[in-house]
């Protein structure tokens, strides 16, 4: 079999030909590229997300239970398609008690005042993320057209040293699923507290997501 000639980038018929690529390639419908290799030159096989992946947290947040109310919210993109693979919550109240919550999709934003949670990076190369993560500076009541998709009851209680109250978690992709997807600023993620006799509490939480141009 004839050896490749490297340097002119010529291969034998039937030899298929790798491409090194140092970004991420815009795809289209029908994109054919060549086979990718890593910067060693050899065929790129790897386990690890190539998505843009991004995290956004906040603690020491109003836990709202006086009217039921939308604790976190996540909007989707008018360019990228949003990919929610965890949600994390936890709270901290004087008296131990419980919030029971639920988790929805609407096509609109809640009608309250948002406060928008500024994301980090897990690679710092990637761009700015295009979802949007609002906490509400006061009770606000679901999004237009919410439907419950899910729910989970979060204890809450006074942190000390032999005792916190454990978090909750939606962990869309722990079997392999597929993310929660959003498409479009009309598709809205909203996590929202039904028990009003809570008292004064606080909650915290912790969103991972990708984004892509699929």
């Amino acid at each position: 079999m004839a050896t490749p000639n490297f340097q002119s980038n010529v291969f034998p018929p039937g030899l298929a030909a790798g491409q090194y690529n140092s970004a991420l390639q815009s795809q289209t419908s029908g994109f054919v590229a060549p086979l990718q290799l890593d910067q060693s030159g050899r065929l790129q096989i790897t386990e690890e997300g190539l998505k843009y992946c991004y995290r956004a947290c906040a603690i020491n947040q109003t836990l709202y239970s006086t009217a039921a109310a939308v604790l976190l919210e996540i909007v989707g993109s008018a360019s990228m398609t949003i990919r929610i693979k965890k949600i994390t919550l936890w709270g901290q109240a004087a008296t131990k008690f419980y919030a029971e919550l639920t988790l929805g999709r609407a096509t609109a934003v809640s009608a309250g005042t948002p406060a928008a949670v500024t994301p980090g990076k897990n690679d710092k190369n990637d761009p700015a993320a295009t979802a949007i993560i609002n906490c509400y500076t006061a009770a606000a009541a679901s999004g237009t057209g919410f439907a419950v998709m899910g729910g989970k009851i979060m204890g809450v209680a006074a942190p000390s040293a032999t005792m916190i109250a454990q978090p909750v978690a939606w962990d869309f992709c722990i079997n392999n699923e597929k993310p929660l997807i959003l498409r479009g600023t009309g598709d809205v993620l909203q996590i929202y507290n039904n028990t009003l006799t809570l008292g004064t509490a606080t909650f915290g939480f912790d969103v991972l997501w990708e984004e892509d141009n699929s």
